[in-house]
């Protein structure tokens, strides 16, 4: 009888069950064709576009998005898990205007892994590194020729010049110049207030914008503090200064 049980229950034998109904179908969203000008924002048509963004489903969610020139060449083409959540899941990679690779990458769930490899216009390697925790900081450089130099990181963040010049040093600056004001307090107004800013590739602060608000006076006065922090060391890609954007929360509680 035990043995029998175990059989039954193994294969998942059911006497007098109800046939569960069929899943339904997938539905795939159509492609999508978008124009963009020069600094990526979407056009209403393709009139002064300067590029055009496909966006291509292989189920429900995932696909692949690509980018072209309008004179048909291919920019960059990306590979989703999830397209609305940008959640990269496969290749990633950038075009030169004469169709070499100039970048690629490799994404699982998001995060970057495999091997990273950048290339001259030629097609001539110019690193190589593989992406993980074991190698991190580590991995070839070339000159255009072929031959070796001294290797690099490939992204540095902009540098706050004090304390450690991480975001530690960044938030004390910023606390610094924070005041609850008068108004707030009365008003018992507390929460947290989220701005965004941009760190140019000159090091200068801008584009100070409020992203979440709880309060007028509490948010002015962080995006006042904001707008007050020094110049930084400017975060570089492949060895030439960027921009980068910040996003910063600031917590207002009354005790």
């Amino acid at each position: 009888m035990i043995k029998l049980y175990a059989f039954f229950v193994a294969t998942s034998l059911c006497f007098g069950c109800a046939v569960a109904p069929a899943a339904a179908q997938q539905v795939i969203p159509p492609s999508k064709i978008e124009f963009l000008d020069s600094t990526g924002v979407i056009l209403p048509s393709e009139l002064g576009a300067h590029s055009r963004r496909e966006t291509t489903y292989a189920d429900s969610i995932g696909g692949m998005v690509s980018a072209y020139i309008m004179d048909g060449k291919l920019s960059y083409r990306t590979t989703y898990e999830h397209i609305r959540k940008q959640i990269r899941n496969g290749p990633d990679e950038i075009f030169f205007p004469n169709g070499q690779v100039s970048y690629h990458t490799e994404y699982s769930h998001n995060k970057q892994v495999g091997e990273f490899r950048l290339y001259y216009a030629n097609g001539q390697l110019k690193r190589r590194q593989i992406m993980d925790a074991a190698h991190a900081g580590k991995g070839e450089c070339f000159l255009e020729d072929g031959q070796p130099t001294a290797f690099f990181k490939f992204e540095t963040m902009p540098v706050y010049p004090e304390g450690n010049g991480g975001f530690e040093a960044l938030i004390k600056a910023v606390m610094r110049n924070v005041n609850y004001p008068r108004d707030a307090r009365k008003a018992k107004a507390e929460g947290r207030v989220i701005v965004s800013f941009v760190v140019t590739a000159t090091g200068e602060v801008a584009n100070v914008k409020l992203v979440q608000g709880v309060f007028p006076s509490l948010d002015a006065t962080v995006l006042q503090a904001v707008k007050q922090l020094k110049s930084f060391v400017p975060g570089t890609q492949d060895g030439k200064p960027v921009a980068v954007s910040f996003t910063m929360p600031y917590l207002f509680r009354m005790e």
